[in-house]
């Protein structure tokens, strides 16, 4: 009999799943057409190309051609090493954006009897709160309340109760993740601090107050 599933809402909102991808596409849009105005530009073309003179060097004896390369800096190795580099730091961003677009639209939290999937950018992580050591923490400046999971020996994971400017998991799904965390046995200190973690997540799903200020 396969474990009963259930879709956690929780995650970026609406504006979030539209925004970043947008600005991710315009932040692309705008790159390109800044590398295409810059290889198209008369100053680079010039760069590449030299001092005039570089053009009669082929017609100097062959063993003076190096050296008048040299003299005349008609090199135009470094040119393209610095152009190669302002494209790198360029794409710095916009690949972080990339990155963020992507984990903003796949993102998605499931609840499979006890254990917890989180889909991230690249891969899944399947955490499972009977046996995991777990907390409740809030993080950044708004105070965000998340679930700190903790799997020995490596695997860990932080579900988000709420995200910014979206409201905070509806009580079934809190009470549901409750219930997971409450299901096995830990040896202490971990037990304890699961029961509390499964105390808080009771009080967020049945209290107005605390879910107003949450």
């Amino acid at each position: 009999m396969s474990a009963p599933s259930l879709r956690l809402h929780v995650g970026p909102s609406v504006v979030a799943k539209i925004a970043i991808p947008a600005a991710t596409v315009l932040l692309f849009l705008y790159l390109a057409t800044f590398t295409i105005m810059l290889v198209r530009s008369s100053a680079l073309q010039e760069a590449l190309r030299g001092p005039v003179i570089c053009e009669f060097i082929p017609d100097a004896p062959p063993s003076q051609q190096e050296k008048m390369r040299d003299l005349l800096g008609c090199d135009t190795t470094f040119v393209l090493v610095l152009f190669a580099g302002v494209a790198m730091i360029g794409l710095l961003p916009l690949l972080a954006m990339t990155y963020l677009s992507v984990q903003v639209l796949r993102f998605r939290a499931d609840l499979l009897g006890t254990v917890l999937v989180i889909q991230g950018a690249m891969r899944a992580k399947r955490l499972d709160l009977s046996s995991a050591q777990v907390r409740i923490d809030a993080t950044g400046v708004r105070r965000i309340p998340c679930l700190q999971i903790f799997e020995p020996p490596s695997s860990s994971g932080r579900l988000y109760l709420r995200d910014f400017r979206t409201p905070l998991m509806p009580p079934d799904d809190l009470l549901a993740i409750a219930h997971a965390i409450e299901a096995g046995i830990r040896p202490e200190p971990f037990a304890d601090q699961a029961t509390q973690t499964a105390v808080t997540l009771r009080r967020l799903a049945t209290d107005p107050l605390t879910r107003l200020i949450a």
